[in-house]
């Protein structure tokens, strides 16, 4: 071996070429003479361990990250491209990965990976992901937030807005990270020709660690806002799966709104599921409003569900319309509130979530009515969650009438008892008829759930109450059933009638059926 090789393996590597030849030698042999031999390098001299070396323009030249004494190779002291550190800041073995800089980076810029085995995840910029935690322990990095849409000085669209980035997942102990926020297209110049708004979508959530820990939420959808055009919301992200510990929430819808066109809110995003643990929760679904046309209120996001132990995740909120069209025979005056998300199933030993409530809903001119309540998530030993409230409902317009949301069912258990329905939507019509919202039905179970009571209407005309939901039937032996909902009330117009009570479920075997609900009073 050459002068030139030797010195060019290295430390380490003279060191191993050292240890062979000590191997080779047979038992016994003799030592080897020490010699010295001198040597000149024909470049410039230095000891390969130096105090102070500089390692320029070559960044991150350390074995062991900023607190180490710089100690290259001759190999890597001949290189142009940096590489990572072996442990500290952006170390590829343990370490966090370096979190993206928005003032530098291209979009999308994406977050560092943690060291593979330990470190927590760089968070992401301008819509780029979280980087990934390290194998053991570490949390994921949030996503970076979307960029807004850009409109040039005459109000036209330059740049869409873009969505945000997804949360990375844990390590095997460990948390995800938040998706994040979707950029929003706010329009304040109003253009000569229509010129539509669109907010973004939100990151999804990072998954928990697959020991323990929970898991990311989603991102909140970008709002919208259109001078001369339809505004969209965007939706929410969905929140990342866990396998012990919490499901992540959904993210929640985009707003929007419309001086003149069509509005339509963003859905609320999923809950997250998981195996031990309390599943993610639905995110509320973003509302739809317009000056003078119609908007519509998104759908709330479902609930995650659990499959061991812990309880189903609630479903989101619908979200709000407002419609403000003039009255027309097609129905395009009509407004109708966003539906209520779903809850999540419990797991074996858990109860259902509970469904979303129904958005509320507004015409100036038109029919208008409440979204209706989520259902009540299923349950396996536990109960069932309760359903959502229908939405309110009000109206203006000559003639137009005003009717509640009708309640979510209950969920149903296979052992344990079945979830209440949900209470009908109230209701107000100044010129017109007011119905009040049905109760929903009791959910089935060992013994049956409640029913729902039903919404109350007002006005100066006719009013009725929404009836009251059914009782869930019992199926366990000696359950009982449930209870109908009573009836709404009425008051305030010509005519006023109370709304019916539900019916009783049917009991089990060696049960007793639920008793019915009382009617709801109407002013004479």
């Amino acid at each position: 071996m050459s002068v030139r090789q030797y010195v060019t393996t290295g430390a380490t590597g003279a060191a191993m070429v050292g240890v062979g030849l000590l191997l080779a030698a047979p038992p016994g042999a003799p030592a080897p003479r020490s010699s010295v031999v001198e040597v000149r390098l024909a470049s410039t001299e230095f000891t390969l361990s130096p105090g102070a070396f500089d390692c320029s323009p070559i960044s991150g030249c350390a074995l062991i990250g900023t607190s180490g004494s710089p100690t290259p190779t001759a190999l890597a002291a001949a290189a142009v491209t940096p590489f990572r550190p072996l442990i500290g800041p952006g170390g590829w073995l343990i370490g966090d990965g370096i979190d993206a800089d928005a003032a530098t980076c291209t979009a999308p810029c994406n977050g560092g990976n943690a060291g593979l085995l330990w470190g927590n995840g760089g968070a992401g910029a301008l819509g780029g992901v979280g980087g990934s935690a390290g194998l053991i322990f570490g949390n994921g990095g949030a996503g970076g937030d979307g960029v807004d849409a850009v409109h040039g000085a005459d109000g036209s669209l330059v740049s869409a807005a873009t969505a945000g980035g997804n949360g990375g997942r844990g390590g095997l102990i460990g948390l995800g990270g938040q998706g994040g926020q979707g950029g929003s297209d706010i329009q304040l110049v109003r253009t000569a020709s229509a010129t539509n708004a669109v907010g973004a979508a939100g990151g999804d959530g990072g998954a928990g660690g697959l020991v323990i820990g929970s898991a990311g939420s989603g991102g909140i959808g970008g709002a919208a806002q259109a001078l001369n055009g339809d505004a969209t919301g965007g939706a929410g992200g969905s929140g990342g799966g866990a396998s012990s510990g919490s499901g992540g929430a959904g993210g929640a819808g985009g707003g929007a709104f419309s001086q003149s066109g069509t509005a339509t809110g963003g859905n609320g995003g999923n809950g997250g599921r998981t195996v031990v643990g309390n599943a993610g929760s639905g995110g509320d679904a973003g509302y739809g409003s317009s000056d003078t046309g119609s908007g519509t209120g998104g759908t709330g996001g479902r609930g995650g569900s659990a499959v061991l132990a812990g309880s189903g995740g609630a479903g989101g909120a619908g979200g709000d319309s407002n419609n403000a069209l003039p009255a027309d025979d097609t129905g395009g005056a009509d407004s109708t509130g966003g539906a209520g998300g779903a809850g999540g199933a419990g797991g074996l030993l858990g109860g259902g979530g509970g469904g979303g409530t129904g958005g509320f809903s507004h015409s100036d001119n038109g029919n208008s009515t409440g979204g209706v309540g989520g259902a009540g998530g299923g349950a396996s030993l536990g109960s069932g969650g309760d359903g959502g409230g229908g939405g309110v409902a009000t109206s203006d317009g000559t003639g137009s009438t005003a009717t509640g949301g009708g309640g979510g069912t209950g969920g149903s258990s296979t052992i344990g008892a079945g979830g209440a329905g949900g209470a009908g939507g109230k209701t107000n019509s100044t010129a017109g008829p007011s119905q009040g919202g049905s109760g929903g039905r009791g959910g089935d179970g060992g013994s049956g759930g409640t029913g729902g009571d039903g919404g109350d209407a007002s006005g100066p005309a006719t009013n009725t109450g929404g009836s009251g939901g059914r009782g869930g039937d019992a199926h366990g032996l000696g359950g009982h059933g449930g209870t109908g909902g009573n009836g709404g009330t009425a008051s305030g117009g010509t005519s006023n009638a109370g709304g019916a009570g539900g019916a009783g479920g049917a009991g089990g075997p060696g049960g007793t059926g639920g008793s019915s609900g009382s009617a709801g009073g109407g002013d004479a």
